[in-house]
């Protein structure tokens, strides 16, 4: 079953966040319920489609289809690439908007991540939801 909807994500900071990975798991072990340093934490989670057990609030925007969904990763990297630390980085949006492209029409999930010049990060996530292909047992954080 294709997801209701896609929930996106724009987290953008320093990469010594990033690297902090205890509050980027949900839990301390299996079975727990998120703790609250992964709630209040707005870094992308280490398994991206988390994002749905944080609060509503972290959502950026709610997409109805896939196609409006790859079009807001489309524009929030092209708006975002003049900041890439890399040309390279820069000239490669077009191909991985359509790749997000591409993966979103089937359901998956869509994560993508750019250093930024000076010490930077950007992550930008679309997460298909109601159901989840990777886990459909994670609640929308909009309806729960």
């Amino acid at each position: 079953m294709p997801p209701a909807h896609f929930h996106a994500y724009h987290w953008q900071g320093e990469r010594r966040v990033l690297d902090q990975e205890a509050d980027r798991r949900p839990a301390t072990a299996a079975g727990l319920p998120p703790s609250p340093g992964f709630l209040a934490n707005r870094c992308t989670p280490l398994r991206v489609c988390d994002w749905l057990l944080r609060p509503g609030s972290a959502v950026t925007r709610t997409c109805d289809g896939p196609e409006a969904a790859a079009d807001w990763f489309g524009r929030e990297a092209a708006r975002a690439a003049p900041a890439f630390a890399t040309a390279h980085e820069r000239d490669r949006v077009p191909a991985r908007a359509r790749s997000a492209a591409r993966t979103l029409a089937w359901g998956g999930d869509v994560h993508a991540g750019w250093y930024l010049r000076g010490t930077g990060f950007l992550t930008l996530d679309v997460i298909g939801c109601s159901p989840n292909r990777t886990d459909p047992r994670l609640p929308c954080p909009l309806h729960h």
